[in-house]
């Protein structure tokens, strides 16, 4: 873990919270910081992280007193993206699809300065991950 946690944590909700971490971690190189289990050992919540960056994963349903939650492909909407820091935007994007991840945008130069991919996870939610290669092409950007 960093020495000081993220000012935010993005949390995100599955219907299938162990497929989702294992997935995360294989395909975009998060490492397992925290789980929550039952003492059955079933996963009640998670904490995921790439370097100083972290998401929590939580389920999808009904829990006394919120409104129930759903995973993009259970709503037939998305209603968030993460956007993501990384080394090697490349590489990351040809190791995601290769396990699975559906690349929405190959790797691109951007005008503000990130160079850029976009994918979704096996439940739908909305990946970008980006590195900063220079400043914005213009001021006013």
């Amino acid at each position: 873990m960093p020495p000081e946690p993220p000012a935010c944590y993005p949390y995100l909700f599955y219907d299938d919270l162990p497929a989702a971490i294992a997935f995360l971690k294989g395909a975009f190189g998060f490492d397992e910081r925290f789980i929550d289990r039952t003492h059955e050992g079933k996963v009640n919540h998670a904490q995921l992280g790439i370097g100083a960056a972290a998401v929590m994963l939580g389920g999808t349903g009904s829990y006394a007193g919120y409104r129930p939650r759903r995973a993009p492909t259970g709503s037939g909407s998305l209603n968030a993206g993460i956007y993501l820091y990384i080394d090697d935007v490349d590489a990351h994007a040809r190791k995601a699809a290769a396990k699975g991840a559906k690349i929405q945008m190959e790797p691109a130069d951007m005008p503000w300065g990130d160079r850029l991919y976009c994918a979704e996870d096996p439940e739908g939610q909305f990946w970008m991950f980006a590195k900063r290669i220079a400043g914005p092409a213009h001021p006013s950007q």
